[in-house]
């Protein structure tokens, strides 16, 4: 996470709307979705609509890649997908988890930061059935969605807060961001062992 990015992010978003929001919350999720929680939080968004599109976004771009690894199942022999690492000893790998816990398997391949889209294409091209899919995504979706807003949300009250008090608006929010980043890092690095023991 950059939060360079994160805080130029904000007030772009704000100049361009939730039409914005939604696309670049679909592209890039996390970061996009905090930015949302923190736009609320500063009265330009309502809460429920950044909710609602950031479920949106994140179910959306599961199905796009689904969708490709299931109409395109022949893309494993691809140059493009072993580059990225879309191998069939992979796709065997993801869909034996598949068949025995399909749920831990989608939560798996959405949280983790190694494995994200090529891991959604591998599901679509083991065939798994759209509905189980679909439900499973969403089950996925509407936490993953709701905390990263909440984390945005809270962080831009405690900002407004915190500079009501204190006159260092600078200053609280680096103090804000590193927070952030101790948790946000906090996740990557768990889900990035669990990855690893997934793949031994």
């Amino acid at each position: 996470m950059n939060f360079y990015n994160l805080i130029n992010l904000v007030p772009w978003i704000i100049s361009h709307g939730y039409l914005i929001f939604l696309i670049l919350a679909t592209i890039e999720g996390p970061l996009s979705t905090i930015a949302g929680g923190i736009i609320a939080s500063l009265g330009y968004f309502n809460i429920f609509i950044v909710l609602l599109l950031a479920v949106v976004a994140d179910l959306g771009a599961d199905l796009v890649y689904y969708s490709i690894g299931y109409r395109g199942h022949h893309l494993i022999h691809s140059r493009l997908f072993r580059y990225f690492g879309l191998t069939e000893e992979k796709v065997e790998k993801i869909k034996h988890l598949l068949h025995q816990h399909t749920y831990y398997a989608l939560l798996l391949v959405k949280l983790s930061p190694l494995i994200g889209p090529i891991g959604l294409v591998s599901i679509g091209i083991t065939r798994l059935k759209f509905k189980k899919f679909f439900w499973s995504s969403l089950e996925i979706s509407l936490p993953k969605s709701f905390f990263l807003v909440f984390l945005g949300y809270y962080f831009g009250e405690s900002y407004q807060r915190l500079n009501r008090i204190i006159h260092n608006g600078p200053y609280i929010i680096i103090g804000l961001l590193v927070v952030i980043s101790i948790i946000y890092f906090a996740y990557l690095k768990i889900m990035a062992r669990v990855t690893k023991k997934i793949e031994k």
